[in-house]
């Protein structure tokens, strides 16, 4: 069952996820659309036509559209299609003759099998072509072999060399039923150069352990995390990804607690005003950062999925609209709009300075500097001007975690001052030379006077 899983301005470097719909992961005939939001759910011409128009209505408000497509199992292994054909060629067995269940869904795909990997190859392509859709995220593509991906992403961009694929990369234990197959894992990033993989790496750092939840992170003041998120920045996340093309940098997702619940459940004692400046930074810092920002449907309005009891609901697909509905009320605070205008101009900033989007490791290297001799979890950054069409003569970035504030000597000349604790954007908010305090929790983003 496809699902519209988030929306993508056209720049496509940056996703919005607008997911926790209520959709369930019972995918059963790959090919045409889910009914339920359909004037017509029983009349499959109606299904397919307003889906179209959907797309095509959001096509025309500059807006790309991302599916979430989930291959990597089936409804009911037992009655699928493909299985009625030849029973159990579609999913993988394990050595008990059970279905694998790496997925915890019931039954593993057998995309490593020729007439497995066509389906998949053909299914992508249908909705490339006959939908015009923008991009695919896959779920749990660890399931599915690299060769498969390959062959998909070959295949659409034949035709549509810019449609974008990224999908959940994880690890998990399936039962393979051919030799000399890999996973499209991120250790195998290498294998499939394509693909980008959502970085938990960086998610983990910056707001702490996703399944430890009291933990805290790099923005509420863990101490042992800014090598982590130094190499993040840089589109260099862990031991897995080797260049910012292929890293997805975000910090919440439909998965798992809000980033303000997140910071919250990890920060008793500390005041709103220290929360909400974690929130900010945590997102200037993957704002800023080389690789693709994805953000979740209202983070940037302080989004918190808190229940009858008052307690925050960790994974939310079966909750009520009463948890998962963005507030839109909020904005209507000034302490919400004030986040809101954050993220916007953080967004701005990021879409003027191409600096920001270098799309390989040598360009990162050869133009992006950091800074050393900082107090202690304080990160700073150079970049250069010039590089990828960057228009200035070059930019500064500045993370301070601590409770502290700080200050960071600048290189020669005259810096105007974009972002910093308060406001973000293009416009200067002041300029500086020498050097520069930065507030505590928060960050700093300086452009070099022309």
């Amino acid at each position: 069952m496809p699902n519209i899983y988030s929306t993508e301005k056209f720049e496509k470097e940056f996703t919005y996820s607008g997911s926790d719909l209520g959709a369930t992961y019972t995918p059963e005939n790959y090919n045409v659309p889910e009914g339920s939001y359909s004037t017509d759910p029983y009349n499959g011409a109606v299904r397919v036509a307003e889906m179209k128009q959907m797309v095509k209505t959001l096509h025309d408000n500059q807006i790309s559209v991302i599916m979430d497509v989930v291959y990597n199992h089936v409804y009911n292994a037992s009655d699928f299609c493909v299985n009625q054909i030849v029973p159990g060629y579609f999913s993988r067995v394990d050595a008990d003759g059970k279905y694998s269940n790496g997925s915890d869904c019931g039954n593993d795909t057998a995309s490593e099998r020729s007439m497995v990997r066509k389906y998949i190859v053909d299914s992508v392509k249908y909705w490339a072509d006959e939908y015009h859709i923008d991009g695919f995220r896959f779920d749990l593509v660890g399931l599915i072999d690299t060769e498969t991906i390959n062959e998909v992403v070959t295949e659409v961009h034949k035709t549509h060399p810019d449609v974008i694929f990224y999908g959940e990369g994880w690890t998990m234990d399936t039962a393979v039923t051919k030799d000399g197959y890999k996973m499209t894992t991120q250790p195998n990033s290498t294998d499939v150069p394509g693909f980008a993989f959502f970085s938990d790496t960086l998610r983990d750092a910056l707001k702490g352990h996703v399944f430890y939840t009291t933990r805290k992170g790099y923005v509420s003041g863990a101490a042992d995390l800014a090598d982590t998120v130094k190499g993040c920045f840089l589109g260099q996340a862990g031991d897995w990804c080797t260049t910012p093309a292929q890293s997805i940098n975000y910090v919440s997702c439909h998965d798992n607690m809000t980033l303000l619940d997140r910071i919250t459940h990890s920060t008793p004692g500390v005041s709103e005003e220290e929360r909400i400046r974690m929130n900010n930074l945590s997102a200037a810092i993957y704002m800023t950062a080389q690789g693709i920002p994805f953000l979740q449907a209202g983070e940037e309005m302080l989004r918190t999925k808190i229940d009858a009891s008052g307690g925050f609901v960790e994974n939310s697909y079966n909750s009520p609209d009463s948890v998962n509905s963005i507030k839109w009320d909020t904005l209507e605070d000034e302490t919400y709009q004030n986040v809101y205008n954050y993220y916007k101009g953080l967004i701005a900033f990021r879409k003027a300075h191409a600096a920001l989007r270098l799309t390989n490791a040598d360009d990162v290297n050869a133009n992006i500097t950091s800074v050393d001799g900082l107090d202690e979890n304080v990160l700073a950054f150079r970049i250069n001007g010039g590089v990828n069409g960057e228009t200035s003569n070059g930019i500064f970035v500045i993370f301070n975690p601590n409770s502290t504030e700080t200050s960071v000597t600048l290189p020669d000349g005259a810096w105007d001052v974009c972002v910093n604790a308060d406001h973000a954007g293009t416009d200067a908010l002041t300029t500086v030379a020498g050097f520069v305090s930065v507030e505590p929790i928060s960050a700093m983003v300086l452009v070099k006077k022309k």
